[in-house]
């Protein structure tokens, strides 16, 4: 970064490697976030210029991606492909009354209209909050950049614990939290996840 400032040519490539660099360190995005603004202040720029953060963040998401493509190197959330597969063994061959019947898909949505920055920064701590909220092997997955869906088992509690979701973090991250039962079919399930993904910006 240092040797980009002083020549002033490659300043984006090398905050993106920079950024790659410190995923295979083991350092999250948000400190990584932090050592480019302390650069940007140290020569007098104050907060980071929108392309040098993008090339960073570019940067580190690459720097995390391995072989294993179920989980989003961004929000560490599973992948649509995973949460596919994950419904796929919800709908058993041969089942008249398949498992599926038995889970309701939970949408956490941010707004689209949010600044796509501060968007992509809610969608990692909502990750790390969901996470940590549903601990019953519930699958919680990243739909696009603007929702999670969270594969969840009927319960007693369910409705409760929703409505605490929808208070806490819901209230909280300025997102919408709703649920739906699975359709009786693989086909209509995936359809559904896929059109979820795909309206998101």
């Amino acid at each position: 970064m240092c040797e980009s400032f002083a020549t002033g040519s490659g300043l984006a490539n090398a905050s993106g490697r920079l950024g790659a660099a410190r995923a295979r360190a083991g350092v999250g995005v948000g400190q990584s976030l932090a050592d480019l603004a302390a650069f940007t202040e140290a020569v007098g720029w104050g907060d980071p210029p929108l392309r040098l953060v993008r090339a960073m963040a570019e940067g580190w998401a690459d720097g995390c991606r391995s072989e294993d493509a179920c989980r989003d190197a961004l929000t560490g959330l599973a992948t649509l492909p995973y949460l596919r597969a994950r419904l796929g063994e919800l709908y058993p061959i041969g089942h008249d009354a398949p498992p599926a019947v038995e889970h309701r898909l939970v949408v956490v949505t941010l707004d689209p209209a949010m600044d796509p920055w501060r968007r992509a920064a809610r969608l990692i701590v909502l990750g790390y909050e969901l996470r940590r909220f549903f601990t019953r092997g519930e699958s919680v997955c990243l739909l696009g950049r603007v929702r999670i869906a969270v594969v969840a088992q009927e319960s007693k509690d369910l409705d409760a614990r929703l409505a605490e979701l929808r208070r806490e973090s819901g209230w909280g991250h300025g997102a919408g939290v709703w649920a739906v039962p699975l359709p009786p079919t693989l086909v209509e399930a995936v359809t559904l996840v896929d059109g979820l993904a795909r309206s998101g910006p």
